[in-house]
């Protein structure tokens, strides 16, 4: 799985679109927002079917394919890196208040979703990080 040749446009609009969206399962959070940069990067899906409304369906989607958390569906499909050797576009999972959330890297920062917005964190405060392409 390489990266497409527009990938870091196509990277940007997803970051861009989750920006103006409210933080809600399902339209914009710590899956989707990931997983939609996964298919900007590489123009496949991370995985097929994902569809949610809640906190409890996002979990059900997870168990389904054998996860507890976003971090084991990036584990099982992406090699780990070390967190200070990821790349713009490659993903990664933070833990906040015992919730681990994915996100991707960005020139600005790590990227996942907050409370209520898209929120750039230090890659410091990446707990794992996950390659994304060659």
């Amino acid at each position: 799985m390489g990266r497409v040749p527009d990938w870091e446009t196509k990277l940007n609009a997803v970051i861009e679109r989750h920006m103006a969206l409210p933080s809600e399962f399902g339209v914009s959070d710590c899956y989707l927002i990931p997983a939609e940069a996964f298919e900007a990067v590489t123009g496949e899906k991370l995985y097929s079917g994902v569809r949610y409304k809640t906190e409890a369906g996002a979990g059900k989607q997870l168990r389904k394919r054998g996860f507890e958390t976003v971090e084991d569906a990036f584990r099982a499909r992406l090699p780990e890196v070390g967190r200070l050797m990821a790349q713009r576009g490659d993903l990664g999972v933070v833990e906040r208040d015992g919730v681990i959330s994915g996100g991707v890297f960005t020139t600005i920062g790590f990227a996942t979703r907050g409370e209520r917005s898209v929120v750039f964190l230090p890659v410091t405060e990446v707990k794992a990080a996950f390659r994304v392409g060659e």
